[in-house]
């Protein structure tokens, strides 16, 4: 069954002595789309974090928190580049003499000097980082995953609800339409035997009768109407992430409805079309969160 858009997931992954975080959050959106927070030294694993989440995600937009927690204590171990601070002093020193400036150097002034301490953990590869990132994006994908699900049964289940009401409408409108049409037939015919009464040959009226409830007729867009509602209700049972299908389907039963509106000359197919309008705008509401 189709799943929502909508969803949350936490997951951690510890693999070589690495403990990874990962928090990821999907809202509605067209089209897959993912926005990615990442630690300045997980920068290359970009493309491997995007080509995952596509492997699950249709659709929605994403977005993915990823930390890193822990890392083995030998490089937690931070080192002073000596050879850089030894340089920026001297460039210092040389500069307040050159300019005539009397000013002592001190540790404050070389500890905003950039790349002044290193970490070993900042010449790691890819393939040492990425087994316990893979994990932790795993494990909140897979919950991600499930709340998506759980919310897309109940919109499914919301929706397929609507669907059987407007069958019944529709039902209800096949049958009134029959009515209204011998309706107008006896109106119109009644009204013009008192107007014209035995100025004009009767089968004339009779056949001008006959073409105005045909104007009036629905019979078709009941068919189509019908026919949509079929698809619609086979789309959800049987389709993953089709979203946008049913999106469309729903826009051309809402032109159908229109065109029923627009014939209708009786009261009762009135209400009838407000109410399948009604039904239909809360369930095109519900498809914008499927994926």
């Amino acid at each position: 069954m189709i799943s929502s858009m909508t969803g949350y997931g936490q997951g951690v992954g510890t693999e070589n002595g690495f403990t990874f975080s990962v928090e990821l959050r999907s809202v509605n959106h067209r089209y897959a789309d993912f926005s990615l927070r990442l630690p300045r030294d997980l920068y290359a694993l970009e493309d491997r974090i995007r080509r995952l989440l596509q492997e699950s995600i249709k659709r929605g937009r994403v977005e993915v928190n990823l930390t890193l927690d822990e890392m083995p204590a030998a490089l937690r171990q931070v080192k002073i580049n000596h050879d850089l601070a030894e340089d920026y002093y001297r460039s210092l020193v040389e500069l307040s003499e050159r300019l005539g400036i009397e000013s002592e150097v001190k540790l404050k002034h070389l500890l905003q000097v950039p790349e002044l301490f290193k970490s070993p953990g900042s010449s790691l590869t890819e393939e040492e980082l990425w087994p316990a990132v893979a994990a932790a994006l795993e494990d909140a994908l897979e919950k991600l995953l499930m709340q998506r699900k759980m919310e897309g049964e109940n919109l499914c289940r919301d929706l397929l609800e609507r669907c059987t009401r407007l069958e019944e409408l529709v039902a209800e409108a096949v049958i009134r339409a029959e009515r209204a049409k011998e309706d107008c037939r006896k109106r119109t015919e009644e009204k013009v035997a008192d107007l014209l009464a035995g100025k004009f040959e009767e089968t004339r009226l009779l056949m001008e009768c006959a073409l105005l409830v045909e104007r009036m007729g629905i019979d078709e867009e009941l068919v189509r109407l019908k026919s949509h509602l079929a698809a619609f209700r086979k789309i959800i049972m049987d389709t993953e992430a089709a979203g946008r299908k049913l999106d469309f389907i729903a826009q051309e039963m809402f032109r159908e409805v229109n065109t029923i509106g627009s014939k209708a000359g009786d009261y009762q197919l009135t209400n009838l079309v407000v109410e399948m309008k009604a039904e239909q705008e809360k369930m095109r509401e519900q498809i914008q969160n499927l994926e």
